[in-house]
């Protein structure tokens, strides 16, 4: 029996919905791949139309009456905090960094999983379809004894074919894309998480920070509750035409890629160790907003909302240094963060 057009359309249609619909369930995750992740500079009116911010619910509360905290940008919320720290605890902080030797920052390519499960999934739905019907038509129409049948059997073949090369192909890409990713990050950075010393530039920072995060400001007696969910302190290093492309600190598969460290980052708290004259700045592209560091102030802001949810508002940059920069940073996440990425228990006793 010879195979006719309309058996070929029927056929692709069983085929790609039998398929995908196995290989890729309904359920699975999908996910708008950030501007940065393919370039380092974006057409800020072009990005700012396309903000999804319907879903972003309220940030994780803070105290409002903290000392020298000031909203410099409403919707999403960032704000500079004067005086954070004081010079002699800004000064232990690189001493300690310095001490302690600073290593290449690392970069982590977020959303890895979700990028890769979406572009194999398109592949599954589009070019692997195709491609195994057209191959698999021409087979049959090669062969003297072709039948629907026998289409079957060949576009079946030329599937799994495919569709393990577009596997290969795509899984190399990503390595690939998460290896130049270093590329645009060439700071120098330590974490530093020994609070034995309660006077200390890093117990003072934690303590701070644990402050800023408690919203009843008449309760500042245990700091370890919400210390818990920091990341160790990390320093640091903007030495002359170093830089930290646009990029995002949220993650949206968080709760797979960075489950071990406390799931989304609900919180980035950005501490400026000395004043930088020229270069250096921290910006804010698709909102147009610049900080200028200054010692002792920090920067607060939250690249998701309390419950998790990814803000694509708050994609930021390190812009290049001329003056060298240092800096610290707390990261709060959703949950606990355990050690090495969090604070040891003993740690936490000693704040």
């Amino acid at each position: 029996m010879k195979v006719t057009t309309i058996q070929i359309i029927l056929f692709l249609t069983a085929l790609t919905s039998s398929c995908t619909s196995y290989i890729f369930p309904s359920s699975l995750p999908q996910r708008a791949v950030p501007v940065s992740l393919f370039s380092a500079t974006t057409s800020t009116s072009a990005v700012a139309q396309n903000f999804n911010t319907n879903k972003v619910g309220d940030r994780i509360p803070i105290d409002e009456s903290f000392a020298g905290l000031k909203r410099i940008y409403s919707g999403p919320d960032i704000f500079i905090i004067e005086d954070f720290l004081d010079k002699s605890s800004c000064e232990d902080l690189i001493r300690k960094a310095q001490e302690k030797k600073l290593d290449q920052s690392p970069v982590a390519y977020a959303g890895k999983t979700d990028d890769k499960n979406e572009l194999i999934g398109l592949a599954a739905k589009g070019p692997v379809a195709w491609i195994a019907l057209g191959l698999g038509w021409f087979q049959v129409q090669q062969s003297t004894d072709g039948n629907i049948m026998q289409l079957g059997i060949n576009v079946l073949e030329n599937y799994v074919l495919f569709f393990i090369l577009a596997f290969a192909s795509i899984t190399a890409f990503i390595e690939f894309r998460a290896d130049e990713l270093q590329t645009l990050r060439t700071s120098t950075s330590t974490t530093l998480d020994n609070l034995e010393d309660p006077k200390g530039g890093a117990a003072r920072f934690v303590k701070r920070a644990a402050d800023l995060f408690n919203p009843n400001s008449a309760e500042k007696i245990n700091p370890a509750k919400h210390a818990q969910y920091f990341e160790s302190p990390t320093v640091i290093r903007y030495e002359k035409d170093q830089v930290l492309a646009p990029h995002f600190d949220a993650n949206k598969a968080a709760s797979t890629e960075d489950a071990n460290r406390g799931g989304q980052t609900l919180a980035t708290l950005l501490l400026y160790l000395n004043d930088v004259e020229n270069g250096g700045n921290t910006r804010f592209g698709l909102l147009d907003l610049t900080v200028k560091p200054k010692m002792g102030d920090a920067l607060l802001f939250f690249p998701a909302d309390a419950d998790g949810l990814f803000d694509d508002r708050l994609e930021h940059e390190g812009c290049t240094a001329v003056d060298t920069k240092w800096i610290a940073r707390i990261w709060r996440h959703i949950d606990r963060v355990q050690p090495p990425f969090g604070l040891s228990n003993r740690a936490l006793s000693q704040l």
